[in-house]
């Protein structure tokens, strides 16, 4: 072999293992940082995704509740001073049962009716009792499926149930007969001259509903307490929703303005002695105001300052904390709560029925 061939051959002889080896350790190092690189970026975007979600969620369940109250007393404010008289449906638009604590969640119970062509009662024109054929004035007024109250004043006595059937029409005097079926757990009762009935519309479009928070679930949830036997278990409507707090918006001097906010607490508001309380006193109720806290799903490995409402520089969730400087009620976040991101939404809302129809 000639000494140019020879030395060709050790030209051509490749890459050694230590240059292997330190092209592995260099690609191990870029596989490295790209990995810590997306480890950053994505829990970026989780954080990002969880506080965009909390906020959705509490836009949602502010957008909710605000559409339900500002219904409130939709076909009831009219015939208030009817349903006055019906022990089972007293005209009360918003019912807010408190929490033991501010950490606890209140109840708010919603009562409207969906008729669209009769919302103030209308006589009876012959005697009846429960399941028998009601013959009542306004021919034009009621539809198969309406739910109706029929009301014996002065008594506390009222029989809900729905129309299965409507006869009697065209009829001369203004009378229609209206075939009905008693509502499950209804009592019956008999009714005579001075009897009312009170067309509350579609069971689809009327209803008692009330907003709960599953406090192990952290669910909003709503539940038709209408019919009053045999209730649906209450369904989940937004989620992540931790605290919901709500106060009446009084106008005590029928004025037409909100004089001051009352928390549903004491004699008078609390959920057990609204009910008892004369009409007057209910048509007070001119407006809610509600405060959704929401949180994100991302648990975060370090502890957060979540935004902190006015008020409030201890670091805890404050409720309605304008336009007072102090805030009404605050909410506390226990160690492994502050690991979560919180978005607190509020707002007022006017039950413009009771407005409408208001003395």
């Amino acid at each position: 072999m000639s000494a140019s061939q020879y030395g060709l051959r050790r030209g051509e002889r490749g890459v050694g293992l230590m240059e292997i080896m330190i092209s592995i350790v260099i690609g191990m190092l870029l596989v490295l940082v790209i990995y810590q690189v997306y480890e950053i970026s994505e829990s970026q975007k989780r954080t990002i995704t969880a506080g965009s979600d909390a906020q959705q969620n509490a836009s949602y369940s502010q957008f909710v509740l605000g559409r339900d109250i500002s219904m409130a007393g939709n076909g009831i404010a009219s015939s208030a001073a009817a349903l006055d008289q019906c022990a089972i449906l007293r005209p009360i638009p918003v019912v807010i049962d408190a929490g033991a604590d501010d950490n606890t969640p209140d109840t708010v119970t919603v009562l409207y009716g969906g008729s669209s062509s009769l919302s103030t009662s209308v006589p009876f024109r012959a005697s009846a009792t429960t399941g028998d054929p009601y013959i009542v004035a306004g021919p034009v007024g009621f539809s198969p499926n309406d739910v109706i109250a029929a009301i014996r004043p002065g008594t506390n006595i009222c029989t809900l149930s729905v129309v299965t059937g409507i006869s009697g029409l065209p009829n001369p005097n203004g009378e229609v007969t209206l075939a009905q079926t008693p509502f499950p757990g209804s009592a019956a009762a008999s009714y005579s001259a001075g009897s009312v009935v009170v067309n509350l519309g579609q069971a689809a479009s009327m209803g008692r509903v009330a907003y709960t928070v599953d406090t192990t679930g952290h669910v909003l949830r709503t539940q038709n307490l209408l019919p009053t036997a045999g209730l649906a278990s209450p369904a989940p409507v937004v989620n992540d929703v931790i605290n919901l707090k709500a106060q009446y918006g009084l106008d005590t001097d029928n004025d037409g303005s909100i004089d001051t906010w009352q928390d549903a607490t004491g004699a008078v508001w609390s959920a057990a002695n609204l009910p008892t309380q004369p009409l007057a006193t209910l048509q007070q109720i001119r407006a809610v105001r509600i405060a959704i806290v929401t949180r994100s799903a991302q648990y975060e490995k370090d502890a957060l300052t979540a935004g902190t409402p006015p008020g409030m520089p201890d670091g805890t969730i404050g409720l309605f904390c304008n336009p007072v400087p102090t805030c009404a009620a605050s909410m506390s976040l226990s160690a492994d709560d502050q690991h979560y991101r919180y978005k607190v939404l509020e707002t007022s809302v006017p039950l413009r029925n009771a407005m409408w129809n208001g003395s």
